[in-house]
């Protein structure tokens, strides 16, 4: 089955969601989400990288 991502900005996707359900009909459209897990070491890389912070490491 065909499909496309709908990774817009939240204050317009509902009429994105709209348009699509209207176009295609409301009884082949679905939405899902998924899920995932960060390890404790890439959150901090990633509010780290987020914040542009650099970390010196001393041996």
């Amino acid at each position: 089955m065909p499909d496309f991502d709908v990774d817009f900005c939240y204050e317009k996707r509902q009429d994105v969601i709209d348009y699509v359900s209207d176009k295609y009909g409301k009884d082949h459209v679905s939405q899902i989400i998924t899920f995932g897990t960060m390890s404790a070491r890439m959150v901090i890389r990633d509010v780290r990288k987020s914040f542009r912070l650099s970390i010196c490491r001393y041996r």
